[in-house]
């Protein structure tokens, strides 16, 4: 045994001293490759230790470390979602995707097929492959063999915790379009489709042939007109009236597929929002809440939409999410007939400010039931002026349902009385009476 692991190991003798130098030297080499990829700091006493964020998010989603440096070396704050697909095929994760005899040559036939272009040089590439099942998953493309269906069920099966860390560090990083991105790739990893395809065909039965009849309804007069080009409008037209959706699908699909879409319309989430301010104004003599108006259509903004805040202070903006159609079923799982395991619903709540592409706040928030309110810290500018931070409320599983609201702050002057106030809050409410 001791030859064997010695030659094993690369052990120069299984002694004790031999045993704990080899050890040693092994906890050495993996502190440098993690110091390296900016998961651990190391004291300049070279004896201490701290995780870092990007170690956190690592671990945490058990992710290898090679993964999270590649996503601090590449991501930008202007990562196109096609850098994004590229980047979340590039993670150390897939590896060990298996690429066959021959699988080389029809990976390099199946990629003409397919509307983003890969490395013709790299079709032996186990990250290669799965950019490729990534893109055929989207497209709804045949796939050439059933190994490829179970490479595919591999490359989803991780696809969502190495998005959510790369969510996380994007986020970390401050950076607002890559964040949005990295969602809108989570909801096209979950449905199986392109983000900029029509909403509409993640219904089941319903292709792009399809799609006529749906946008064009008739009127009361009787009259053609253009009214529906997304997945909310065909929500509330049918909502709980089976017989427009009838009319509008029959002799194009089968009336049981028509039931069948008919279900899922009916359970797909109808959320409605609702947001407040919270803090410290000077003069007041306790916390205020104020609302954010969130009835505005478009144009220059009335001075009664602007909320002001004092400069260089923590705010609390409180979202009030509530599901407006309410579901027979107590059921979370989000209609995902395209990816190979169940889905609890989910949002992302994302506020940014679009001027700079700067990411404010990020917050995870499960299946909502009937009522949910999130707090999310708001941290107002330094400098006074009219400032529009954006909410975003982002599902994790569906393409189309996604919500925006602008939350116009007209910042003062900082004011100590309120900015002492807040401290001493947050100080009482950490103590434990």
């Amino acid at each position: 045994m001791g030859c064997l692991a010695e030659l094993y190991y690369n052990l120069d003798d299984t002694d004790h001293d031999s045993i704990n130098k080899f050890l040693s030297s092994l906890v050495e080499r993996a502190l440098v490759e993690l110091e390296a990829s900016s998961c651990i700091g190391i004291g300049d006493d070279g004896s201490s230790i701290e995780a870092l964020t990007l170690g956190r998010i690592s671990s945490y989603y058990y992710l290898n470390h090679l993964t999270v440096r590649m996503f601090q070396d590449n991501l930008t704050p202007n990562s196109s979602l096609e850098e994004l697909l590229t980047m979340l095929s590039d993670a150390h994760e897939y590896a060990e995707l298996p690429v066959r005899h021959n699988e080389d040559q029809i990976n390099s036939e199946l990629a003409p097929r397919l509307p983003l272009a890969v490395n013709p040089h790299s079709y032996d590439s186990a990250h290669t492959k799965a950019h490729l099942l990534f893109q055929a998953h989207f497209s709804q493309s045949t796939l050439p063999s059933t190994d490829y269906l179970t490479d595919t069920k591999s490359v989803l099966d991780q696809a969502i915790r190495i998005l959510q860390a790369m969510l996380d560090a994007t986020a970390d990083q401050g950076n607002l379009i890559p964040a949005l991105h990295v969602i809108n790739l989570v909801q096209m990893v979950v449905q199986g489709r392109w983000a900029h395809e029509s909403s509409l065909l993640i219904l089941p039965h319903i292709h792009s042939y399809n799609l006529h009849c749906i946008r064009y309804v008739g009127d009361k007069t009787g009259k053609k007109r253009t009214a529906i080009e997304s997945l909310p409008e065909l929500m509330a037209y049918a909502e709980d009236r089976f017989e427009l959706l009838l009319e509008m699908l029959e002799g194009e699909i089968e009336r049981k597929e028509i039931s069948q879409v008919y279900t899922v319309l009916q359970q797909l989430p109808v959320i409605d929002v609702k947001m407040t301010v919270r803090g410290w104004w000077e003069g007041e003599t306790g916390q205020v809440e104020k609302m954010v108006p969130m009835s505005h259509k478009g144009g220059s903004r009335p001075d009664k939409d602007w909320i002001p805040v004092h400069a260089d202070q923590e705010y609390v903006l409180n979202v009030e999410l509530r599901r407006a159609n309410k579901v027979k079923k107590h059921d979370s799982k989000a209609y995902t007939s395209r990816f190979p395991k169940p889905k609890d619903e989910g949002w992302f709540l994302v506020i940014g400010e679009v001027d700079k592409k700067e990411l404010i706040a990020l917050k995870r928030v499960g299946y909502v039931r009937n009522r949910t309110n999130v707090q999310l810290a708001l941290y107002t500018p330094e400098i006074p002026g009219r400032v529009i931070y954006t909410l975003y409320l982002m599902s994790d599983a569906y393409l189309g349902l996604d919500q925006q609201y602008d939350i116009c702050l007209d910042v003062v002057p900082a004011s100590i009385e309120a900015q002492v106030n807040t401290e001493l809050k947050e100080e009482l409410e950490g103590l434990d009476f």
